[in-house]
């Protein structure tokens, strides 16, 4: 008899066992351990990129750039007085170019000169005359852009020049070196503007005996490639 019930007792535990773990499952919000290792699906959020347009303009193809240029020149031992002239290049590479300049000013007096009154005048008014030409050789040392807005970028680049020349001032005829710096913007691909300066140096004999003038320009302009 009693045999008999422990059988009848341990076959039935497993079935019990089984019907309690189904009717759990159904419950709502119980979840088996089995899912508890399952991870949370990720939420992946698309940024919604506008992309923006910029109008940036291009040196043109062309290699030849002409212009013209003004501004002040300082002339050594006289006063500063305006100049201009014209100017050509050649652009042999991207950061290599060749200049011409030639430009004209007139000498105003000698501090000497003012002082004495008009009793005094070193020059003539056609010595007073101020002229050069220069070939100088640039290299662009930092291309960049300027940002006048969001929409609208310029290119542009800071660079040095250097070389040699002429100039004609007191009746001599001087053999010229000229060092310098500028700066470009490319408003179109066919239209620059240019911020420039430059030291002329040469020596003179008008005030006293070979002496090394430093005749400074601050000069802008405009040029067009083509």
């Amino acid at each position: 008899m009693e045999n008999w019930t422990e059988h009848f007792l341990l076959s039935k535990i497993p079935v019990t066992a089984l019907g309690m773990t189904l009717a759990l499952s159904a419950l709502p919000g119980t979840v088996l351990a089995q899912d508890e290792d399952k991870p949370a699906p990720i939420q992946v959020i698309t940024p919604e990129v506008q992309p923006r347009s910029i109008e940036e303009s291009d040196i043109d193809s062309e290699f030849f750039e002409v212009g013209a240029f003004a501004g002040i020149l300082s002339i050594d031992n006289f006063s500063s007085e305006p100049v201009y002239g014209v100017s050509a290049a050649f652009h042999a590479t991207e950061d290599f170019f060749l200049q011409f300049n030639y430009g004209m000013s007139e000498a105003g007096l000698t501090s000497f000169e003012e002082l004495s009154g008009n009793n005094v005048r070193l020059l003539t008014d056609s010595d007073r005359d101020y002229s050069f030409y220069n070939f100088l050789v640039g290299y662009n040392i930092f291309p960049g852009e300027v940002f006048f807005s969001d929409m609208l970028t310029f290119n542009s680049a800071f660079y040095l020049v250097a070389g040699v020349g002429n100039t004609e001032f007191g009746g001599e005829s001087n053999f010229t070196t000229t060092f310098g710096t500028g700066y470009r913007i490319v408003l179109l691909d066919w239209l620059t503007i240019h911020a420039d300066f430059r030291d002329h140096m040469f020596n003179s004999d008008l005030i006293r005996e070979s002496q090394l003038t430093h005749n400074i320009e601050l000069s802008g302009g405009v040029t067009l490639f083509f």
